[in-house]
């Protein structure tokens, strides 16, 4: 039975133990934001009006620009093994003392609810880098083609059972206090794991040279800009930062407005939709990516953004846009994710983690502040002139479809300079005294030009 599964998930002798450990680790990490989200959100809309989550948004990416700043000044230069333990136990420790501001007589519920979705995005956003990260460190390039899909169905388990409790939470009744003090306790047990299972795990050294944050900035940033594949892909995320944000605000904005108290409910079913629908693509990402080609394979992304704005912009109602965000939602946590980790493998060591939080960190992010304050500008100055909702949310959808049309040129930019870039200097592993393309193994050879 064992051994059936092994070879069900491509798992070779000898990864057992590390595989399902950091798939533990991620799935703590998914089932506790698959409650804090939906608790988050569901609260904030039923306290305040519903655009002004996006002011959230904003505020919520310029402090993840500011916190993965001072992410990158460590990432490649400590252990991320206890880099990443560091993290958990920064998490263990918000959501324990979190549920006081809740406990606190007069204290407002409104900055409350702002808090954990700010420290739920934060958690979303930030862990899985360092965790992504580590992940290449383990695991040379066709190890994290196999195992990078395997280790990622976990984040989307998790996240079924999250949402699962917080869809309970509305008939149960747990509470909030009591929910974030479980979240708490299940950080505990994912650093448990990072002190047993990952203690034996060999990871490739990275550089320890000292670096200011102009200089940790410039150099992803500089690696970017001289491979141009990583460059169209950087400007790809941005517009998807913007095209997700616009997207899933309508989602909500929308159902909050026709459901009202059965709002909660809609998002956390909603949320565990594209869950299990994530991990039944999740399970196909690595042939999706052996069968069209590692290029090929980033397609899927921009050409979902497109078409679900244009469903989104002409069927109303939040069905059809629920329906438009969730699919572009689960090609951007399936097999967008496990493309970029993969050609993201291939940068070297010292520089990957900067590399990595430039095209997974800033660009959405800088992409999400874009997105949420042109969105609020056009919704407020609509109200201002007393427009109809069904006229300012039009003009709103139009930002959405330019950010798909967007990132479809720049994949078509990219899939052209995608072999040339490979043979750039700067792509070579240092592990590896070989020509790049010897050791790449993506499986690009069966592409059509």
């Amino acid at each position: 039975m064992r051994k059936r599964l092994y070879q069900l998930l491509r798992i070779r002798p000898g990864e057992a133990r590390l595989v399902f450990g950091l798939g533990a680790i991620l799935f703590i990490n998914d089932a506790t934001m698959g409650i804090s989200r939906v608790v988050s959100v569901s609260g904030f809309l039923r306290e305040v009006q519903d655009y002004y989550i996006l002011l959230v948004w904003a505020v919520d990416m310029c402090l993840l620009i500011l916190a993965t700043g001072l992410q990158s000044l460590i990432i490649d230069r400590y252990n991320r093994i206890k880099l990443l333990g560091g993290i958990i136990l920064i998490l263990a420790g918000a959501y324990a003392l979190l549920p006081y501001t809740f406990a606190i007589d007069g204290f407002p519920l409104e900055i409350s609810y702002t808090l954990l979705y700010l420290l739920t995005d934060q958690q979303w956003l930030v862990f899985p880098i360092v965790f992504w990260i580590l992940i290449n460190d383990i695991f040379d390039p066709g190890q994290g083609r196999r195992l990078i899909p395997v280790i990622g169905t976990f984040a989307f388990l998790g996240a079924i059972v999250g949402l699962g409790i917080a869809h309970l939470d509305v008939t149960v009744n747990f509470g909030t206090t009591n929910l974030l003090l479980f979240n708490a306790g299940l950080f505990v047990l994912a650093w448990l794991l990072v002190v047993t299972v990952l203690r034996k795990a060999k990871i490739r050294q990275s550089s320890a040279n000292m670096a200011s944050f102009s200089e940790a900035l410039s150099g992803g940033w500089e690696f970017i800009r001289a491979v141009p594949s990583f460059r169209f892909l950087s400007i790809g995320m941005f517009a998807a930062g913007v095209s997700l944000t616009v997207l899933l605000y309508d989602v909500l904005s929308d159902a909050s407005l026709e459901l009202g108290a059965g709002f909660q409910s809609f998002f956390a079913l909603y949320s565990l939709a594209i869950a299990v629908s994530s991990v039944l693509i999740q399970f196909m990402s690595g042939k999706i990516i052996e069968k069209w080609g590692l290029k090929n394979s980033f397609l899927f992304l921009p050409f979902s953004m497109l078409i679900g704005s244009l469903v989104t912009f002409f069927v109303p109602g939040y069905w059809g846009s629920a329906a438009a965000q969730g699919v572009a939602r689960v090609t951007v946590q399936t097999v967008d994710q496990s493309s970029r980790k993969a050609y993201q493998a291939l940068v070297p060591d010292g520089k990957r983690g900067r590399v990595s939080i430039f095209i997974d960190s800033y660009l959405p992010s800088i992409g999400t502040i874009f997105g949420s304050l042109i969105t609020f500008g056009i919704i407020s100055l609509g109200i201002s002139l007393s427009l109809t909702r069904q006229t300012y949310t039009s003009i709103y959808l139009g930002l959405a479809i330019l950010g798909g049309v967007i990132g479809v040129i720049t994949f078509f930019l990219m899939r052209s300079a995608y072999d040339k870039s490979l043979l750039n200097p700067l792509l070579k592993r240092r592990s590896r005294g070989a020509s790049i393309l010897d050791g790449l193994d993506f499986s690009d050879s069966g592409d059509n030009d």
